[in-house]
């Protein structure tokens, strides 16, 4: 992503506050989401009412997603997936129609805590996880810390090395300017640096992936909050890196070759660090692989299924 000066940015601040596309309020609790999407699945995980999807009959796959996306995500790739599989594609909390909750610290450590107990509250034994964005990072914690629970373990894109924030992430998490960050333009300019072509991203897709922001008062202060206390530095220098040599679990990495977000070397590198881990590149495609490459993602991911 190209950097912005100085001026240019508080100008472009003081447009989205003038304009009011960052406003937010209280976000809607468990009832008022069942009650507002009554056709949607939803699970109780410590009082945080989480939605998911599911899919197909049989062994249990598990999908996560990352920043500003949600199930909404694996549309395209989990339908391929279900010959005997049960699918489940999970929103995080403070993403798409889970609840949002303001007064939980968005923890990488809760994120784990929660995954285990939706898989336990489902009772989803010998699971294989996929993970995209910070979900590989949570899907990598969770195999880390429950040896033997986990079937398989699928990567994509995932930052489990540390690098510099991005311009968009600085934003967002300077205190009193990243709540001018959360309006509609600003975030469909992070989603359309997700692609290698922006047509790939036109307005119909990128208002889908929004259309919780809006739905949602919560949603823009469940983003800040996510991107201000998902540290993920810690964890990746005294947890991830020491112990990925350790991981038995048959893994698959994949990654975009134009990822601009998270770099290629960092997929390389899990290749290298994770014993026996297979390597998919996606060509033709940036962070968001599952948007530009579906056929060839489902491809991938059903062969690694299927062994």
């Amino acid at each position: 992503m190209k950097s912005q000066g100085v001026g240019y940015g508080a100008v472009l601040a003081i447009a989205l506050y003038l304009t009011g596309c960052g406003s937010s309020g209280p976000s809607l609790t468990g009832p008022e989401l069942a009650q507002k999407y009554p056709d949607k699945k939803y699970v109780q995980i410590d009082g945080v009412s989480l939605h998911y999807q599911q899919e197909g009959i049989g062994r249990p796959l598990v999908f996560l997603h990352g920043l500003l996306t949600y199930s909404y995500l694996w549309r395209n790739i989990t339908p391929g997936l279900t010959f005997g599989n049960t699918v489940y594609s999970l929103d995080l909390m403070g993403f798409g129609f889970s609840e949002k909750p303001q007064d939980k610290i968005y923890s990488v450590d809760l994120y784990v805590k929660q995954l285990g107990k939706f898989l336990d509250h489902l009772h989803l034994e010998n699971p294989l996880l996929v993970g995209h964005d910070a979900g590989g990072a949570i899907v990598t914690l969770y195999a880390l810390r429950n040896p033997g629970k986990v079937r398989k373990l699928i990567i994509m894109d995932a930052p489990l090395y540390y690098t510099p924030p991005s311009l968009s992430l600085r934003l967002l998490r300077t205190k009193l300017v990243g709540d001018l960050f959360t309006g509609d333009w600003f975030l469909k300019r992070i989603l359309r640096g997700g692609v290698e072509k922006e047509e790939r991203m036109a307005d119909p897709l990128l208002d889908a992936y929004l259309q919780p922001y809006h739905d949602d008062p919560g949603a823009r202060t469940a983003l800040l909050k996510f991107v201000r206390e998902f540290n993920l530095r810690p964890l990746i220098d005294s947890e991830i890196q020491p112990n990925l040599s350790t991981l038995q679990v048959p893994t698959l990495v994949v990654w975009g070759d134009g990822d601009a977000y998270v770099p290629l070397d960092f997929g390389r590198r899990l290749d290298q660090d994770i014993p026996n881990a297979a390597f998919a590149v996606i060509l033709n495609s940036g962070h968001l692989v599952q948007e530009e490459r579906p056929e060839k993602v489902r491809e991938v991911l059903k062969e690694f299924i299927e062994q």
